[in-house]
């Protein structure tokens, strides 16, 4: 069967016909690709500014400056805390001590104009506030290793004087993507303008306003309490999501696990669901397991796939039965391992690492090591086992440290062999992420005017003379809901 011309110039022909079309009809799909991401959002952008600082500042009474989301602001807002917990207070206690500021006016940016993205993406451009949403803030911390995934949400591309932002958020339930329209009006402590919630650290506003579209999404802020990253990678993607589950003979708060090199991991699929006795939680979700079984060697196998696939995965621990819940949200602190049971933790590198010398040539009879690297979304407290940040065997094997590029920080990051990571976490999720949306024009705010063509013509140029768009349009990954081989590939050819 013939493929579509849409499927020819967007690269999903299959590769005789990508093979065959590329030189006319790859070369209009780049055409079109580079037009959509770089000119038009440039031109919007530029539009933008001409209106903001030549009309709106003179028509303020007209068009309505600031702008403010009535739909969602006060009580309603920030929901009901005690629904679940008696002791946190309903939205209207909540009101009397909140004051609703302006991202311009908070504490954080005296002095200053904030913006929507201060250089780089990156995790640590995350702090959690006093909502139990450390699932989402997990969620957040895994994109932002993919900066273009969360640009790629953002309508609005820059920060807007006028306070109005379009985030785009796949709605799990209609099955489409859905523009969630919000102010820069942010809860803070009352007498004070510091933010309840998310708080911004450093120059920029994109977790807070993030935050706050799924807040609106779901119904309010207490909505966003506890859920499960991969509901929020779901909506955040639109792409396929499931979690493999340890299964040790039994629950492993009731039985005793047996040995990891026995224990078997479980492929579960996330099924968003609709709630009978709230139609407006669209967060309501189910797991339903699969007959896929896989060994602690052949999960090590689709760390490495799906990390080279640019995947956004995680990984948590279960919480013990009589275990002390004494984190912030309800966590199990793990103080000897410096390890938190009950929370989500971003798992973003699997590397198989063999020493050697400074030459770059294998050692005879050098070791070779399993290695993960994680992120704790809290940007503190870390593993405090072997490859930990103040392990010895850094030292001992220097080359394992230039080779994965190991630095020694309190940021949340660290590293720890497969073989300890398979006897503590016991559960991990995969999102298999379609990589084609990875270009995006970044903006550079901070170079003030200047910015957007320093990215338009860097974005460019990568685009055509880097071969990022063809990168892009052939060698992307579609995501698929079928696990990647479980087989380890020996063959050098592959």
């Amino acid at each position: 069967m013939a493929p579509t011309a849409k499927e020819i110039y967007t690269g999903r022909a299959g590769f005789l016909w990508n093979l065959l079309c590329c030189p006319i009809m790859g070369t209009v799909g780049l055409i079109v690709k580079s037009i959509r991401i770089y000119l038009i959002p440039c031109t919007t952008v530029l539009c933008q500014r001409l209106v903001v600082r030549c009309l709106w500042k003179y028509l303020c009474c007209c068009v309505g400056w600031p702008y403010q989301d009535d739909e969602f602001y006060g009580a309603k807002a920030l929901g009901d805390h005690n629904k679940n917990d008696p002791s946190k207070e309903s939205g209207k206690q909540m009101e009397k001590h909140t004051d609703w500021v302006r991202a311009q006016d908070l504490d954080a940016f005296k002095h200053k104009t904030p913006q929507l993205f201060e250089g780089e993406i990156e995790p640590n451009d995350l702090c959690q506030g006093a909502v139990g949403d450390c699932w989402l803030v997990a969620a957040f911390a895994c994109a932002s290793e993919f900066p273009d995934m969360i640009r790629h949400m953002f309508l609005t591309k820059e920060f807007n004087p006028r306070g109005l932002y379009k985030i785009r958020i796949y709605h799990p339930l209609k099955e489409k993507w859905v523009v969630v329209t919000i102010d820069d009006y942010i809860p803070c402590e009352k007498g004070t303008k510091k933010p309840r919630f998310m708080k911004p650290n450093g120059n920029e506003l994109w977790a807070i306003l993030l935050e706050k579209a799924y807040a609106k999404l779901c119904g309010s802020y207490a909505d966003i309490e506890g859920g499960f990253v991969l509901w929020g990678w779901l909506t955040m993607t639109g792409d396929n999501v499931f979690q493999m589950s340890l299964d040790s003979g039994g629950s492993s708060s009731k039985k005793k696990k047996s040995s990891s090199s026995k224990a078997q991991w479980i492929r579960e699929d996330m099924v968003a669901m609709e709630s009978k006795s709230d139609p407006s939680d669209i967060r309501k979700c189910g797991f339903r397991e699969t007959k896929e079984r896989y060994s602690p060697d052949q999960v090590w196998t689709l760390l490495k796939k799906y990390d080279k696939q640019k995947a956004l995965m995680s990984a948590s621990i279960g919480k013990m039965e009589y275990g002390k819940n004494d984190g912030p949200s309800g966590e199990q602190m793990m103080e000897q391992a410096g390890l938190v049971a009950g929370h989500a933790y971003s798992l973003i590198a699997a590397m198989e690492v063999s020493e050697k010398s400074k030459a770059g040539i294998p050692k005879p009879g050098g070791k070779t090591f399993k290695l993960l690297q994680l992120r704790n979304p809290w940007g503190t407290y870390e593993w405090k086992g072997n490859w930990s940040d103040k392990s010895k065997l850094w030292k001992k094997h220097s080359s394992i440290a230039r080779q994965v590029g190991f630095e020694a920080a309190d940021d949340g990051a660290f590293w720890m062999e497969f073989s300890d990571f398979a006897k503590v976490y016991t559960r991990i999720n995969i999102c298999d992420r379609d990589t084609s949306r990875d270009a995006s024009l970044d903006i550079n705010e901070d170079r003030g005017s200047c910015g957007i063509f320093t990215g338009f013509c860097c974005g460019c140029m990568q685009f055509w003379c880097l071969c990022k768009g063809f990168r892009n349009l052939y060698c992307s990954h579609e995501s698929t809901d079928e696990t990647l081989d479980a087989k380890e590939k020996t063959c050098w050819i592959c």
